[in-house]
C-alpha cells in the first residue's frame, strides 16, 4: 500500500504573527477609530493609501482596541515569499489559532493537500470559525506583496465565508482584486483611504508638538502641514530633521521633495519597487501641474496613458484625482518634486523640451495661462515672449496680478522688456497692483529711457506712466498728492485711447473724492469705469467701482444697500466671467466683512476675514487692510480673546511699518486706547491716544475722512477719554459741531458714532433728558439700517443708559408697531456680547452698579484662574490641564462673568482681593 508523504515541516517567523512595533507615542487616529468600530458589522475592512500614509498605525490602533475589548484578533504581516500557497495557508492558519486554538488539529489533518485544494482549506477554516461563539478580526498587513491570483481568489472566498461576527481588516498599498464592488454594493465592505489617513492640522500640530516635543509656531505648523499634505511619513521625517536644530525656520522655508530624508525614503522604499516602464512616466510626466491622459500622451508621443494613470493610481503612487470624472490628475507634492529632481539627474537635457511640448498641447486647448507656465521652463525667450505678449493684457484685465507678476520675477527677460512697452506696461501694472512699487516705478523709468533712445515707446506710454503713478500714491497712503496727480491726467486719458488707465483712474479717483466727500462726483467717475469695463468684458474692476459704491452708501449711512453691493462685487460685479482669484474679490471680502460685523454678523465677518487677510496683505488699499485688522481685533475682543486681539494689534503695527503706512500704525494704537477704556485702563488709554495722534501723521489728511477712519479717528478717541474720565460737560459743545460737520458732509455714519459719545455726554453731566432724546434718535436711526456694533462697542457706559431708555420706552412712547422695533432693536444692543463689564464713570458724573454674581467659580475655574495669576497664557494652561485652548477660553468667559469682569488682569486683581489664589 503507498505512503502518503508527510507535509513539509516549515519554519515560522513569529514576528510575521505579531504586530509591528509602532511609534512610542503615536497620534491617537480617534475619528478613523471611530469609523471603524461602526463597520463592525462589514465582513472586509480595507485601510488603502500610499507608502508612509500610517496604514499599520491604524490597524495597530484598532487591534489594541479591540483586544481590550475582549474581541478575539489575529495578525499576519505578509512579505513577497507569502505568494507561495502553502506558506501562505501556513500563516493564516497560525493567525487563526489566536483566534480558535482548536483550529490546529482540524487543519492538520489535511495535511499537505490543503495546498492543492483552496476550496478545502477555506471551507475548513469556515467550518470551524462558523462554531466560535463570538465577535473575531483577522488582520493582513502589506497585502500589496500578493500577487498570486490563486491567493487571491482563496481570500475571495474567505471572505464569502466569514461567519456573522467575523471581520477580514487588510492593509495595503494598492487596492487588492477581491471583488470589492461586489462587497460594497452588499454593504459588507468599509474602506478607509488615503485622504482620511492624512493627518488634519490639529493632528500634525499634536505630533510635532506633543509627540516629538517641537516648539513651532502655528504658521510654521500650517506650511508644513500644507507641504506635506499631512503625510504622516513625511512629518516623521520632517520631525527628524527639526529635533536638533535651534531655529526651525530655514528648513521650513526650504523644504520640499529635494530633502535627503524624503529622497532616500522615496527613492528605496517607492521607486525602485517600479518596473522599469512605469519609472520613466513617473519621471517625466512630473514636469507636469496636472496629468490628463491626451496631454501624457502627446508629451511622450505613447497612446496609453490612460491606462498607465489608472495604474498608478490602483497602485497608490501618490496620485490623487482632481474631478469627479478622474481625468485629471496631480502627483502629491513632494512626490512631485521628489520626481523631477531624479529626472534632473537622469535626464536634464530633456526637461525643457518636454515643458515645450507641454506648452503646445495646452494652447492647442485654448488655455494659454498653463501653456505660459510651461514656456517659462522651456528656455526659450522669443517663445515666452510671444506668448505673454499675445495674453498678458487680457490677464490683467481679468485681475490676474499675482499670478503676472510672478512670471515676471521667473521670466528674467531683463533688458529685453523695454523692447515690448506695452508687455512692459502690463507688468509694471501687475508689481503695482501686487505692492512692488519700487519695481514697477523702475521698470516705468526703464520705460521712459528707452523712449530717449528712440526706441518706439507705445502711444500713450506717458499718460499710461502718469496714470501708474497716481494709483501708486493713493496705494501708499499719500492721497491728497493722488487727487493732484489724477486731476493732472484727467484731460489726457480716454476711455478708447488707454481703456485700462481709464478704467483705473474711474475707480481710484474715485476713490479719492470718497476721501473729500465728494460722493456725487465719485459716483459720476466710479459708473463711468464700471460701464467702460463691462463693454470689454471680463474685468477685476467693475466689482471694484461696484465696492467703492457701496463705501459710499456706508458712509452715508445705508448700511443694507453697502452690504448689497459688497456682496455683489464679491461674487463677480454682476460679470459672470469674473474670477475668484481677482484682487476686486479679495477687496470686495474686506468691505463685506466690514458691513457684516456692523451688522453684528460676527461670524461671517471673521470667516472672511480668516480667509482673505493674507490676501489682502497683498492687494488692498490701506483703507481695507486698517479696517480688516480692526474687525478682527474687535471679534476676538467680543469673544473675551484679549490676547488673540493683542497679538491683531501687534501683527497691525508690524505691518503698518513693513508697508510704511504711518496711519495703520496710529489707528492701531487708536483701537489700544479703545480697549484700554473698557478695561477701565484710562491712563494707558490717554497714553496710547497720545502716540496715536500724532500731528506729523494725521496733517496728510486734513480736510479728508478716509474709510478706515470714519468712525474712529484722533479727534473721535478724544471725545471718548473725556467722558469716561469724567469731563463729559467739556465735550458737549465740540461733540455738537462734530455732528454738523459731519452731517454737512452727509457722513451719517459718522455722524450716528459722534450723536452716541454726545448722548452719553449728555447724560453723564446730568442732561439727562436731551441726552435720552438725542440716545432715542440714534438708535431709530440705526435700528432702520441695522447698525448694531457701533452701539455695542461704546461697552457698558453707554449700555447702562440704553437699557435705562429700554426700561420705559414702551411706557413712554406707546405700544405701537414703531415703538416695538425699537424696543426689539435695543434688545440686541443689549444682548450678552454687549454686556461685559467696564468700569462705570466717575462718581460725580453717574453711579454704577457692580454686575451681579453669575455664582462661584467651579474647581477648574479656580485653576485656570490661578495658573492666570501665574501669568501663563492659553496654550501652556491648556497644555498642564490636559484640555484644549478652546475650553480655557470658554472657562475665561465663564470666570468674567461671575467675577463680573472683563480682562485677564481684572480677573486676576478680583480673585486676589477675593481670597482666591491660595
Amino acid at each position: 500500500m503507498e505512503t502518503r508523504p508527510s507535509a513539509p515541516t516549515r519554519t515560522i517567523a513569529a514576528a510575521k504573527l505579531h504586530p509591528r512595533l509602532s511609534s512610542p507615542r503615536p497620534v491617537p487616529r480617534l475619528q478613523l477609530l471611530e469609523h471603524l468600530h461602526a463597520a463592525d458589522d462589514a465582513s472586509l475592512v480595507l485601510v488603502h493609501g500610499p507608502a508612509g500614509f500610517g496604514k499599520t498605525t491604524v490597524m495597530l490602533q484598532y487591534f489594541a482596541q479591540l483586544q481590550q475589548r475582549g474581541t478575539a484578533t489575529g495578525w499576519v504581516t505578509l512579505d513577497r515569499a507569502d505568494n507561495d500557497l502553502g506558506r501562505f495557508l501556513t500563516y493564516v492558519v497560525e493567525a487563526f489559532r489566536t483566534i480558535d486554538p482548536t483550529i490546529t488539529s482540524a487543519i492538520e489533518q489535511g495535511g499537505a493537500d490543503l495546498a492543492g485544494d483552496t476550496d478545502g482549506a477555506v471551507l475548513a477554516l469556515a467550518s470551524h470559525l462558523a462554531g466560535f461563539g463570538g465577535h473575531f478580526t483577522l488582520f493582513m498587513d502589506d497585502f500589496e506583496r500578493i500577487e498570486s491570483p490563486v491567493i487571491l481568489g482563496l481570500v475571495r472566498q474567505l471572505v464569502d465565508y466569514l461567519p456573522e461576527g467575523g471581520q477580514l481588516v487588510i492593509g495595503s498599498r494598492t487596492v487588492p482584486e477581491l471583488g470589492l464592488g461586489r462587497l460594497r454594493a452588499h454593504g459588507r465592505l468599509h474602506e478607509i483611504k488615503a485622504a482620511a489617513l492624512r493627518f488634519s492640522a490639529q493632528e500634525t500640530a499634536s505630533f510635532l508638538r506633543h509627540q516629538h516635543g517641537l516648539a513651532l509656531r502655528d504658521d510654521h505648523i500650517h506650511r508644513l502641514q500644507h507641504r506635506t499634505e499631512g503625510w504622516p511619513a513625511a512629518l516623521w521625517l520632517v520631525s527628524l530633521a527639526l529635533r536638533d536644530r535651534g531655529d526651525p525656520q530655514d528648513f521650513i522655508d526650504t523644504f520640499d521633495g529635494s530633502d535627503a530624508a524624503i529622497t532616500d525614503y522615496l527613492a528605496e522604499d517607492v521607486l525602485s519597487r517600479q518596473p522599469e516602464a512605469l519609472r520613466d512616466f513617473l519621471l517625466r510626466t512630473s514636469v507636469l501641474q496636472d496629468l490628463g491622459a491626451p496631454l501624457c500622451d502627446h508629451l511622450l508621443s505613447r497612446g496609453d496613458s490612460r491606462e498607465m494613470l489608472a495604474h498608478i493610481e490602483r497602485a497608490h503612487l501618490f496620485l490623487a484625482a482632481q474631478d469627479a470624472d478622474r481625468q485629471w490628475f496631480r502627483y502629491h507634492a513632494l512626490f512631485r518634486d521628489f520626481l523631477r529632481a531624479q529626472l534632473a539627474q537622469a535626464a536634464g537635457a530633456e526637461v525643457a523640451g518636454l515643458h515645450r511640448r507641454a506648452a503646445d498641447w495646452w494652447l492647442s486647448q485654448d488655455q494659454p495661462t498653463r501653456a505660459i507656465e510651461h514656456a517659462l521652463q522651456a528656455e526659450d525667450s522669443d517663445f515666452l515672449i510671444g506668448l505673454l505678449s499675445s495674453h498678458a493684457g487680457d490677464l490683467l484685465w481679468q485681475g490676474r496680478a499675482r499670478t503676472l507678476a510672478r512670471w515676471h520675477g521667473a521670466a528674467r527677460l531683463g533688458d529685453r522688456l523695454a523692447r515690448y512697452p506695452a508687455l512692459a506696461l502690463v507688468f509694471a501694472w501687475a508689481l503695482t497692483l501686487t505692492r512692488h512699487y519700487d519695481e514697477s516705478m523702475k521698470l516705468l523709468d526703464a520705460l521712459r529711457a528707452a523712449r530717449t533712445h528712440d526706441t518706439a515707446p507705445g502711444e500713450g506710454l506717458g499718460i499710461a506712466a502718469d496714470v501708474q503713478r497716481a494709483f501708486i500714491l493713493a496705494m501708499t497712503d499719500r492721497v491728497r498728492e493722488s487727487l493732484g496727480q489724477w486731476q493732472a491726467c484727467l484731460p489726457h486719458v480716454t476711455p478708447t485711447g488707454q481703456p485700462f488707465a481709464f478704467a483705473m483712474l474711474g475707480a481710484s479717483y474715485g476713490y479719492c473724492l470718497v476721501a473729500e466727500s465728494r460722493f456725487d462726483e465719485a459716483r459720476h467717475f466710479l459708473e463711468q469705469a464700471r460701464r467702460r469695463v463691462m463693454e470689454i468684458g471680463k474685468s477685476f474692476i467693475a466689482p471694484m467701482a461696484l465696492c467703492l459704491q457701496g463705501a459710499i452708501d456706508l458712509a452715508q449711512g445705508r448700511l443694507e444697500n453697502a452690504t448689497t453691493s459688497f456682496r455683489a462685487a464679491l461674487a463677480g460685479g454682476g460679470d459672470t466671467n469674473s474670477l475668484p482669484h481677482a484682487a476686486s474679490n479679495t477687496v470686495a471680502a474686506a468691505f463685506l466683512a466690514e458691513a457684516l460685523y456692523e451688522a453684528d454678523r460676527l461670524d461671517e465677518a471673521g470667516k472672511l476675514l480668516n480667509v482673505y487677510l493674507p490676501l489682502l496683505k497683498e492687494v488692498a488699499a490701506p483703507d481695507q487692510l486698517i479696517t480688516s485688522y480692526v474687525v478682527l481685533v474687535r471679534i476676538a475682543a467680543a469673544r473675551a480673546d484679549l490676547d488673540r486681539a493683542a497679538d491683531l494689534l501687534g501683527e497691525m503695527e508690524v505691518t503698518g511699518h513693513q508697508y510704511a503706512l504711518p496711519r495703520m500704525v496710529a489707528t492701531a494704537r487708536l483701537e489700544r486706547a479703545r480697549l484700554a477704556l473698557l478695561a477701565g485702563q484710562r491712563d494707558a488709554a490717554a497714553e496710547q491716544l497720545a502716540s496715536a495722534g500724532d500731528a506729523g501723521t494725521w496733517q496728510a489728511f486734513e480736510g479728508l475722512v478716509t474709510h478706515a477712519n470714519d468712525g474712529e479717528a484722533p479727534f473721535i478717541a478724544n471725545f471718548r477719554l473725556h467722558i469716561r474720565s469724567g469731563r463729559s460737560a467739556a465735550v458737549i459743545a465740540p461733540l455738537k459741531l462734530a455732528v454738523k460737520a459731519a452731517e454737512a458732509l452727509r457722513r451719517h455714519r459718522r455722524a450716528l458714532k459722534l450723536n452716541i459719545l454726545l448722548a452719553e455726554a449728555q447724560c453723564n453731566a446730568g442732561q439727562q433728558g436731551l441726552g435720552m432724546r438725542r440716545l432715542r434718535d440714534a438708535l431709530q436711526f440705526a435700528a432702520t439700517e441695522g447698525f448694531v456694533r457701533t452701539f455695542i462697542d461704546e461697552g457698558a457706559p453707554l449700555a447702562r443708559w440704553v437699557a435705562e431708555l429700554r426700561a420705559t420706552v414702551l411706557e413712554s412712547h406707546g405700544d405701537s408697531a414703531s415703538t416695538r422695533a425699537l424696543a426689539a432693536f435695543m434688545d440686541t444692543v443689549l444682548g450678552p456680547q454687549a454686556l461685559v463689564a467696564a468700569p462705570a464713570p466717575e462718581p460725580l458724573e453717574a453711579a454704577a452698579t457692580e454686575p451681579p454674581s453669575a455664582g462661584p467659580l467651579s474647581e477648574r475655574e479656580l485653576q485656570v484662574l490661578r495658573l492666570l495669576a501665574g501669568g501663563h497664557r492659553n496654550r501652556t494652561i491648556a497644555d498642564r490641564l490636559f484640555v484644549s485652548e478652546t475650553t480655557v477660553k470658554a472657562h475665561l468667559r465663564s470666570i468674567n462673568v461671575k467675577l463680573g469682569t472683563q480682562s485677564r488682569t481684572h480677573a486676576v486683581a478680583v480673585g486676589r482681593q477675593r481670597g482666591l489664589m491660595s
